[in-house]
């Protein structure tokens, strides 16, 4: 009995949300709104692929690593949650992965000159990116920056 129930919850949950509670033209407008979101995310975090925000390990004149990160949103995404009313709350939920530039001192080298060269790479960790939006009877509107946690692999995928 308690497996069937199980069963049946994680269903609903990897199902999503039902969108049919919402105003038919605030359905239709969800899609644009979410893509248009994660647009945003993506512009924001290529510009830390072209000015990112170096982490450094050991001492700051002699650096033992060098390391920079930014992410990468998926254009799929998953309505988690809808809280109907006057003014509709949409959760959705989109998945990211993660890139990674670094370098280590090994030889004694210009470990910054070796860091301007080095590739960014997938790194294993994922991220699950939580929007939320509330529509304003015209269009969706953003309610803040995502809620960010990280995964192990691209969850979902």
């Amino acid at each position: 009995m308690s497996t069937l129930v199980l069963t049946l919850l994680l269903a609903t949950l990897a199902a999503g949300a039902d969108t049919s509670q919402l105003p038919k033209e605030a359905a239709g407008a969800l899609d644009p709104a979410v893509k248009e979101a994660i647009s945003h995310f993506n512009k924001v975090q290529d510009q830390l692929r072209t000015d990112p925000r170096v982490e450094s390990a050991g001492s700051p004149k002699d650096p033992s690593m060098l390391r920079a990160t930014y992410r990468r949103a998926n254009s799929g995404y998953q309505v988690t949650g809808i809280e109907a009313g006057a003014a509709p709350v949409a959760a959705v939920r989109v998945r990211a992965i993660e890139l990674e530039k670094r370098v280590t001192n090994v030889n004694a080298g210009d470990i910054r000159a070796e860091f301007s060269r080095a590739p960014w790479r997938e790194t294993p960790r994922g991220w699950v990116l939580d929007f939320r939006f509330r529509w304003t009877g015209k269009t969706w509107e953003p309610m803040g920056d995502p809620t960010e946690f990280p995964t192990l692999g691209v969850a979902g995928e």
